[in-house]
């Protein structure tokens, strides 16, 4: 089948409209996951495989975010071998996406989830296949394949989203608004979710002609870009699963409402007025060794007083082992 009619031309942007658009989405989204993948990079943990997959799939969506500083010829081929690293970034996001919902699925949607995000990847390849095609104006395949990005790429994003949802109201004791004033973290993580999906959603409607008009070009706009900074976002603003950030929260309000036994048990009653003197002792404690810590000189520190900055600041790390750390236990 030939899909060349015509000498296609494919340039770089000449529009005053077309060109701002575009550098301006470009910058936003590189420089929306360089601040990512510093705060990423700080908050990380060793041997957390998850924690490298998120930085990873930030580093690799910058490259295409680069493309509009190249001219004619270096623009056509540096666009279409950029997008190889877009791709696989948004590939990989669909597997950290796995990765944080998986403790919510049954075992056969575990393999279902994996085993579709696997059996889409030959799109992918004939995606990045018809990018050069079109961009060496050889064919316009590009043109019919890209309406289809969104179908290969984002269903089991939404999926993830809806089940999180889910699981928030029938897991835990958890509503929607009581979640996000408790945890600001999880409010800014719903936000970025339901704005991706917008974005989307208005990318599809951009690509199959349903909204048109200046600055968007075939196969480039901006609302891709927007939607990808605000997936990325979900994965930076929880670095871990899903269920793990939850439990946390909901160890905390059982704390709180007296009603947990010890760190690796949930759920069962304890007395209240037990908990409270235990509380009551451990604050007088830590009021009678105040003046101690006051009146220390702290120019001269062993190595054993020195703040362990790195839990301190580490916005995935529990409460509970960053105290047993500072205490050296």
């Amino acid at each position: 089948m030939e899909f060349t009619e015509r000498t296609l031309d494919v340039q770089k942007p000449s529009d005053p409209t077309g060109l701002v658009v575009e550098a301006w989405a470009q910058g936003f989204m590189v420089g929306s996951l360089i601040i990512m993948a510093c705060v990423a990079f700080s908050n990380m943990r060793r041997g957390v495989l998850l924690h490298k997959l998120i930085l990873v799939e930030l580093f690799l969506g910058m490259f295409h975010g680069t493309f509009i500083f190249s001219n004619p010829p270096v623009y056509n081929w540096y666009l279409s071998v950029t997008a190889i690293f877009l791709n696989v970034s948004w590939s990989l996001h669909n597997v950290i996406a796995w990765i944080k919902n998986k403790p919510f699925l049954s075992r056969w949607g575990r393999v279902l989830y994996i085993t579709t995000v696997i059996l889409v990847q030959p799109y992918w390849v004939l995606e990045i296949a018809a990018n050069f095609l079109y961009f060496s104006d050889t064919s316009n395949l590009f043109t019919y394949t890209r309406p289809y990005e969104a179908l290969f790429r984002d269903p089991w994003w939404i999926f993830t989203v809806l089940s999180l949802l889910y699981n928030i109201r029938t897991r835990y004791e958890f509503g929607y608004y009581e979640l996000m004033r408790v945890s600001p973290r999880f409010a800014v993580l719903i936000g970025a979710m339901v704005l991706s999906i917008g974005f989307i959603i208005v990318d599809i409607l951009a690509v199959t002609k349903v909204i048109s008009g200046a600055g968007l070009p075939d196969g480039i706009n901006p609302f891709w870009k927007l939607a990808f900074v605000f997936k990325c976002l979900t994965d930076t603003i929880i670095l871990d699963d899903f269920k793990t950030a939850l439990d946390r929260l909901m160890q905390y309000k059982l704390e709180r409402m007296g009603s947990i036994a010890s760190d690796n048990i949930r759920g069962d009653f304890i007395d209240v007025e037990q908990a409270r003197h235990k509380r009551s002792e451990r604050s007088t404690a830590d009021m009678q060794a105040l003046p101690s810590v006051i009146s220390k000189d702290w120019t001269h520190k062993t190595d054993s007083e020195h703040m362990d900055l790195a839990s301190a600041l580490r916005m995935d790390s529990d409460p509970q082992d960053d105290v047993a750390s500072l205490r050296g236990g």
